[in-house]
This record gives C-alpha cells, structure tokens and sequence, in this order.
C-alpha cells in the first residue's frame, strides 16, 4: 500500500472508509497534545502527574536543615513548583525543597508543591513546618539527683547488658542487684525490701536495653546532649552533670533520640540538704537558701552567658523546657521541715516558674521512695508532692516505691527514674509545651 500524504487526506476526498483508515494511522495534522497520543504516535494516551508520596511535617531545631520532598509519576518530563503559603518560592523547583539554617520565624509555615507536566498539573497536600527553640532541662535536688549510687554495681549492670539478652541475662541481673541489697540490709527492713524489687528492676533494665537507653557506654550522656553541674562555686559546662550515675543519663538519652536534641541538661544538686533552709525560695519568706541562689545564678545564665548552659545557645534561641526536683529525703527527719513541705514546695516552683519567665512550665516531681518514707516525717513529704501535682495541671510525679529502699538508690534504680521522668517530661511537653 502506498505512503499516505496526510496532509492531502484531511478531507474526504476518496471515500470516507480510506478518510477515516488514514486519520487513524497518522492524524490529521500531524497529530500534537490535543490528540490523546503519544508523542510515538501510538495509541498511549499522556496522563497528568499524579503523586504517590505526599510530603510530610517537618520539625527542626532552630538553625537546623529542613527537607520536604514529593514523589510524582506521571509523563516525563515532570516540573516542580514548591510554595509558601499559596505563593511560589524562587529557585524552588525540584522534587526536594531544602531549609537550610531554618529560623525561628519560619515555625508554623506551611508548604505545598506544583508538579506539572504537558498534560496537567496537580497539588500537593500542604504541610507544615515547626522550628523548635533549642531545650534546656533544669535539674535540681540532692544526693540521688546527684547520683550517688555505687560504683561497681553500676559497671556490673552495664557489663551484663553488653554481653546481649539471652534467657539468664535477666536472673544473674537481679542476682547482682538482690546480693548488694542483702550486704546493706540494716537499711533494708526499715525500707521494705523484697526479692520483688531486684526482679522488676532487671526486667526494666532490659527493657531500656531493649530501647537503645542503657549500654556499656552510659556514663557519659547522650552525644547530642551537653550537661553541666552546679555546685558551690558555680561549675563551668562539663560533658556530664559531675557524678556520672544520675538519672540525666538515661534522660539524656531519652531526650536525645527525640525532636527535643540536640538540647542541655543543667543540674543544681547537693547531697544532705533541705528545702526548709538550703532550697528555701523567696515566696517562703525568711533566709532565701545559698541552694535557690545558685539555682536563680544558673536560671539568669541563659540570658547573660548563653554559651555556659550549651554552645549553641549563642547563636540561636534557647529556652527552658521543663524543671526536674529530686528531693525530700533530708526533710523527712524534721517535723517543721516536713509539715511545710507542700507549701514551700509550691513556693519553690512558683519562683522557678517566675525566673524562668514561664508560668506553665512544666514541673516533674521524683517522690521520696521507700526509705524516707519510713521515716518520722517521710509520708508527710510524699504525701506533700502528691499533692502538689494534683493541684498542678503542669506538673507531675515520679513514684519510686517500688523500686530500691536504700536512701542512696541503687544503680538499676536510677536507670528506671531517668527514663520515668523522661517519659513525665515529654507527655507534659506534648500537652502543655512551655511558651
């Protein structure tokens, strides 16, 4: 059959039926977009691009790199148009969109992407962007927020949990924990140890094993995390907060695998003293303690030395996230001290908020466990911080009676409360950030 001209047969001039054979083969015209063909001039019909991957919220620390990207599938080649708030962003024309140094005044933007082709055009979904001030976690107690624990018993621990889990790891870690106990049991009775406490602390154990928070590298906090120690005098910034078996650690590893790293632990802690007179606040009237001074020192840095609470604070913006208090032992030998607990305990968190310059901040409350609170005084300071928290939408309480009675918590002990405060941190976080 001989070659059509097509372009002499775009009337019908010899028939219909051939008109119509040779319209079909090569198009009147030369065919083009308008005629559901491909460019082979076959019968694939060019689709518009549709999207298989929406974009997704991106939450960034202040100066760090944001990245929104789409997948689009469609006739080739595609084009990318991505948008702020509706309006087209220059330069901003591939599958990816990149932030870098992202500021704080781009939190709560939004973005969507045009992808386009011959045949069409379609939107994305639009997503948002938040951009976090930097946390700063304010740490402040005595002798257990310092960590005090004993030192081989820790490394024990953290030996056994580097060897892996098998069916004996959990026995032979209650074993060290339940033979410890037993060599310091003039403390035990009065606090009311049992074999249940060993048993329940290597279960936990092994569950933050489990969740990447314990290993033979804990002594040191989480790489994303800085931590620095108050005490008398002030202490320069350190890569951990002095003694290195406080619960920051399993906090600091909490915090740091989430969107609150990288971030600062600052922790104001000193052995054997009270809140009736070393912590004592302003609001309670009196002597203002040498331990709220240093704290109120420590609060004020972040505004005149930024760089002495983390490195990053001098360059971006950090703010103070949450207060933790681990204390109340020592009032619980005295019945003054113990009798106006609760309300100096309200007074102190009132004058950190004030400092802070955030009424809601959230508060955590780690409560005297089983030794102080077999003493004279002890179940009137627990029952003081229960009651604080439950008049206070913003805070919340860390019990620890059923973890070791020894009045310095044993090692696996101090694991467990790092990661229960971290998880009361985080849930107060997520209801209730701290403006």
């Amino acid at each position: 059959m001989p070659v059509l001209n097509t372009t002499k047969w775009c009337a019908p001039k010899h028939g219909l039926a051939l008109w119509l054979l040779a319209l079909a083969l090569a198009g009147c015209g030369g065919g083009g977009s308008d005629s559901g063909l491909s460019a082979a001039g076959d019968a694939t019909p060019v689709t518009a691009p549709t999207i298989a991957a929406q974009p997704a919220n991106v939450a960034v620390t202040e100066l760090q790199t944001a990245t929104f990207s789409v997948t689009a599938s469609g006739a080739a080649p595609l084009s990318y148009q991505w948008r702020r708030a509706g309006m087209p962003i220059a330069g901003a024309t591939a599958a990816t969109l990149t932030i870098a140094s992202a500021p704080l005044a781009d939190n709560g933007a939004r973005f969507s992407v045009v992808v386009s082709s011959s045949a069409g055009s379609v939107t994305s979904a639009e997503v948002a962007l938040t951009v976090q001030q930097m946390s700063v976690f304010l740490l402040a107690g005595q002798s257990n927020m310092e960590g005090n624990v004993n030192t081989d018993l820790f490394k024990t621990l953290l030996g056994e949990l580097a060897l892996g889990t098998s069916s004996s790891t959990q026995a032979r870690l209650a074993g060290h924990i339940d033979l410890w106990h037993n060599k310091i049991g003039i403390n035990n009775s009065s606090g009311g140890y049992s074999s249940a406490i060993p048993e329940l602390e290597a279960r936990e154990l092994l569950r933050l094993n489990a969740a990447g928070l314990v290993g033979a590298n804990l002594t040191s906090p989480y790489t994303r995390v800085l931590c620095s120690k108050i005490n008398t005098p002030v202490a320069p910034l350190t890569t951990n907060c002095g003694s290195p078996f406080g619960p920051e650690l399993v906090l600091g590893h909490a915090l740091g695998k989430t969107a609150y790293s990288p971030t600062s632990l600052v922790k104001v802690a000193v052995g054997g003293t009270t809140l009736y007179v070393d912590w004592r606040s302003p609001l309670s009237g009196g002597t203002v303690g040498p331990l709220y001074t240093q704290l109120r020192t420590r609060i004020q840095s972040l505004k005149s030395d930024p760089a002495s609470v983390h490195p990053l604070c001098k360059t971006q913006s950090c703010r103070w996230s949450a207060f933790v208090w681990f204390q109340g032992e020592n009032d619980s030998f005295n019945q003054a001290n113990g009798e106006s607990y609760e309300q100096n305990l309200k007074n102190l968190i009132a004058d950190v908020r004030s400092d802070v310059g955030s009424p809601t901040l959230p508060v955590v409350i780690v409560q005297v466990g089983g030794w102080a609170q077999s003493l004279r005084y002890g179940k009137k300071v627990a029952a003081a911080q229960t009651a604080v928290v439950s008049a206070d939408k913003y805070a919340r309480i860390v019990n620890t009676a059923d973890l070791s009675p020894y009045y310095h918590y044993d090692p696996a002990a101090q694991l467990i409360i790092g990661d229960r405060v971290s998880q009361a941190v985080q849930a107060l976080l997520a209801a209730a950030p701290a403006p």
